[in-house]
């Protein structure tokens, strides 16, 4: 767009996001003869020329509106002769130049469309402003070596460990990587005795924590089986009447990061293997105390974290208490207790497969339960006996065994523990779903397999604890393929887990070994004597979160804040993305006053690709869901594949994005 000033000799241009001045002779009218080409006007050198301003119409044949553009024209043909406007090309105007349908596609910022005052910021690949996945604003995501967003390996969130220090009422965090030290202890509930030098001070008594289960957030659940009194030299003496026989409580992995949960204006949150006081450690976010609501001997839990319709994540947590046989779904968030309704088996151990189906572990019968969580969703609901059908919501399989520990793969097989490893996979005839008692007797050189502690990783191995006769690696296609792990007999293997780097922790009630598995049934190297502070650990349920990740579908998410002038609002959003088959990317935003209350406000839904291309308008969308246009705007991104329990998928790249106001002084 062109204005001359004819008086003062100047003619202004305003472009994308600069104001430039060029000077011009005469009149300065389009088509006159007596000045120079500047600008857009030059036919082949842009910015300025010596050529007479009615250069771009020579040799015209038809130029109807006296663009500039028609049949036989220096700049080209005209996509609507009668519109001086639709010229062809298209420009930053507002305007559907080249007569395509879109306003101003082709250009390259979000500011084309020439907003007054208009500013963009960009990040990612080739921008000033890099992709970084180091922090809370980044959730299962990795970056490729051009630095675009990409989705992790399939991994717990903070790359730690929480193992249920039992005997002492606390639940430890540690690295996964070596050095692997103890980053964080926490009492599970209010305790008797005062926080102190550990292992030394420990309480005489007990809500004796065990089951653990950490969501994608990272953070855990720990179920306290009930309390326990303790002698001094640290042996267990007996169970303890208590008004609370049961409760489940939340831990966050965030430390520094956590809330300010007892209102004191300071983060506090322990760092090493001391405790602090019970309701001192802002991350410890709630407790529960299931007891009024029947449930007793806590010996089953299982985060369950479902997407909602607006893209976020809704998290809950199941609860099984083994004497009362009842299940009780719990608010992730808040604690509260949603409903309660009997099992369909006595509850001895919880693991989710990627369909929402609540698989259950008991020590009472040679049977599993299954619940379907997807249909169970009230008490109402939930109410029916439980049958032998697939069709139940709640059902009972006969098992070959009676089990112990429990787990799902990556290609939803349920696992269990016990006298043998068996897998149950619900896809077959139900005839032939139970693998065969391949473990049953012995092992290689004659070592007996009595499985605890079960889990499944992400390169198709099964991991068994066996007490003292060590872990057992079997392969989870072919079970008859099987050997216990060199240099782990002996050691007391209660509980199993997987890190997020594919290492395998088998837990004792004194320490961890750390198997770092080679690429063979025999290949492995193990590290001994990691974890040696725990106290009395009685823990082998998920520890890392890697199971609930391994059997849904890949999901990552990536944050970004951006900010601008109080008196501006927001323009456009433009992304680069790379999306294979069954990939996409869910952009949401929200906004807010201060960065600080970034955290209460909403998300809304803005883009997502496929199939939505960009540019999309951040105003409009904010505008349509009745949010604020507030200067402080929160961008997430989920990268998503559309498959369950997949593992060597393709992942969706972002690659970069740009986001534009205007009006700011």
């Amino acid at each position: 767009m062109m204005w001359s000033l004819q008086k003062l000799g100047w003619c202004v241009f305003l472009g994308v996001t600069t104001v430039a001045l060029a000077s011009c002779n005469g009149e300065g009218a389009m088509g006159s003869a007596n000045r120079d080409c500047v600008g857009d006007d030059c036919p082949s050198a842009p910015g300025c020329a010596s050529e007479p301003c009615d250069a771009p119409h020579a040799g015209c044949a038809v130029d109807s509106d006296g663009d500039g553009f028609g049949e036989g024209c220096a700049q080209g043909p005209d996509c609507d002769d009668g519109d001086p406007v639709q010229t062809g090309k298209e420009v930053c105007d507002g305007r559907d130049n080249d007569c395509d349908g879109v306003v101003d596609n082709g250009t390259s910022t979000s500011c084309a469309s020439c907003q007054r005052n208009c500013t963009s910021v960009r990040f990612g690949v080739g921008t000033e402003r890099p992709f970084s996945v180091d922090g809370d604003h980044a959730i299962d995501v990795a970056q490729d070596d051009r630095g675009a967003v990409t989705l992790g390996q399939r991994t717990g969130s903070e790359g730690v460990i929480w193992i249920a220090n039992s005997a002492e009422g606390t639940v430890s965090r540690f690295r996964t990587d070596a050095p692997h030290q103890e980053t964080g202890r926490f009492l599970v509930g209010d305790s008797n005795d005062p926080a102190g030098p550990l292992p030394a001070a420990r309480p005489r008594l007990t809500m004796d924590p065990s089951r653990t289960s950490v969501n994608l957030l990272g953070d855990v659940y720990v179920g306290n089986r009930e309390w326990i009194a303790y002698a001094e030299d640290g042996s267990r003496r007996s169970r303890a009447p208590s008004p609370t026989m049961g409760s489940v409580v939340r831990i966050s992995s965030r430390g520094a990061r956590c809330p300010d949960t007892n209102g004191d204006g300071t983060i506090t949150t322990s760092t090493d293997g001391r405790y602090l006081p019970w309701g001192q450690d802002d991350c410890v976010l709630w407790f529960t105390d299931l007891q009024p609501f029947g449930l007793t001997r806590i010996r089953s839990i299982a985060a369950q974290d479902i997407e909602g319709p607006t893209g976020d994540l809704q998290q809950f947590v199941w609860v099984g208490g083994y004497d009362s046989n009842l299940i009780a779904k719990l608010d992730g968030v808040t604690g509260e207790v949603l409903f309660v309704t009997e099992s369909p088996v006595r509850p001895y151990g919880f693991a989710f497969d990627g369909s929402g189906n609540l698989w259950i572990s008991t020590r009472a019968s040679q049977e599993i339960g299954r619940v379907d969580t997807m249909r169970c969703v009230d008490e109402g609901s939930c109410s029916g006996a439980a049958c032998t059908d697939d069709s139940c919501i709640k059902q009972r399989i006969a098992a070959p065994i009676t089990p112990y520990g429990i787990t799902v793969d990556f290609k939803q097989r349920v696992w269990i523990g016990g006298q043998n490893a068996l897998r149950y996979d619900p896809s077959l005839p139900p005839a032939s779903r139970w693998s065969q008692g391949y473990l049953s007797g012995s092992g290689p050189g004659g070592v007996g397999i009595s499985v605890h502690g079960i889990a499944a990783d992400a390169q198709g191995w099964i991991w068994g604890a066996q007490i003292a006769r060590g872990v057992v690696r079997i392969n989870a296609d072919n079970p008859a393929q099987f050997a216990t792990v060199g240099g782990t007999p002996g050691f007391g293997n209660k509980g199993i887990a997987i890190d997020g780097t594919g290492n395998v922790w088998s837990i004792a009630q004194d320490s961890a070994l750390v198997i770092t598995p080679g690429a063979g049934l025999n290949d492995a190297t193990v590290e001994t004597n990691v974890a040696n502070t725990i106290v009395g650990a009685y823990t082998y349920s998920d520890m890392t979160g890697v199971q609930q990740r391994l059997v849904t579908r890949p999901r990552g998410t990536y944050q970004q804040v951006v900010e601008r002038c109080t008196e501006g609002r927001w323009g456009d959003f433009r992304w680069v993305a790379e999306t294979p088959d069954r990939t996409s990317i869910r952009f949401r935003i929200r906004t807010a006053a201060s960065r600080d209350a970034l955290g209460a406000a909403r998300f809304i839904g803005l883009a997502s690709t496929p199939p939505d291309a960009p540019p999309v308008s951040l105003s409009d969308a904010l505008s349509e869901a009745g949010a604020d246009d507030a200067p402080f705007l929160e961008i997430e991104a989920t990268l998503l594949v559309n498959q369950l329990g997949a593992i060597a998928s393709d992942t969706p790249r972002l690659v970069s994005f740009e986001v534009s106001s205007d009006g700011c002084p």
